[in-house]
């Protein structure tokens, strides 16, 4: 498994921790391991149908939109890809 790409949520005022989104590659699939920084939950999707550039737009949406990790695995499964 190799890392690929990085992103993060900064704290907000509702919100005092920052969440980390890693795009990573293993074998021919890409996925999202997403964390809550200095928490002990974190959370990993490997999509298998999805390439490199869908997978960083998605971690970057997920950043912007401050995506618990929690809730990374039912978005992604509602999407079916």
């Amino acid at each position: 498994m190799e890392y690929i790409a990085f992103y993060t949520s900064k704290p907000e005022t509702d919100r005092k921790f920052d969440i980390k989104y890693c795009v990573f590659k293993d074998g021919n699939s890409y996925g999202i391991e997403s964390f809550v920084c200095g928490g002990s939950f974190s959370e990993k999707i490997l999509f298998g149908n999805c390439g490199e550039k869908r997978a960083k737009n998605l971690a970057e949406i997920f950043a912007k939109k401050t995506v618990h990790p929690l809730h990374i695995e039912d978005i992604i499964s509602d999407m079916r890809f």
